[in-house]
């Protein structure tokens, strides 16, 4: 019988480092559009983050992100519990201690994006 340790802590190496890349598109989702020299990059990320939801939503599910996708796959095959498809919704969870309404998570997660989105475009282009 092959030792699956190795592959088991790869695996539970890659959920930290998903969890850390969540981290960093949301926080520079969120915040990226303060920093004038970062507003380009901001706006491709929003870009990137837009054809994960709808482009390749068309086929997998409006808000489909294919970051969390690839996580929750890691996290299936470690035996960790399935979350609903948001990643928000599971961060929401874990620092309320609470069910956080799902649809309330999708509501304030999609209106920050376009604020945000909006707010770089208009400061990159009025600089």
């Amino acid at each position: 019988m092959p030792d699956t340790q190795p592959q088991h802590r790869a695996l539970r190496l890659l959920d930290v480092l998903f969890h850390i890349a969540h981290l960093a598109v949301i926080l520079f989702s969120g915040l990226g559009w303060l920093v004038p020299a970062l507003r380009p990059l901001h706006l491709g990320l929003q870009g990137m983050i837009l054809f994960s939801w709808f482009g390749l939503g068309i086929f997998k599910g409006w808000t489909y992100c294919f970051l969390t996708d690839l996580h929750w796959r890691i996290r299936q095959v470690l035996g960790k519990p399935a979350h609903s498809g948001s990643y928000m919704k599971m961060l929401a969870d874990k620092l309320s201690g609470r069910d956080v309404n799902a649809a309330r998570v999708n509501q304030v997660t999609v209106s920050i994006f376009f604020i945000t989105t909006l707010l770089s475009l208009l400061l990159l282009l009025l600089d």
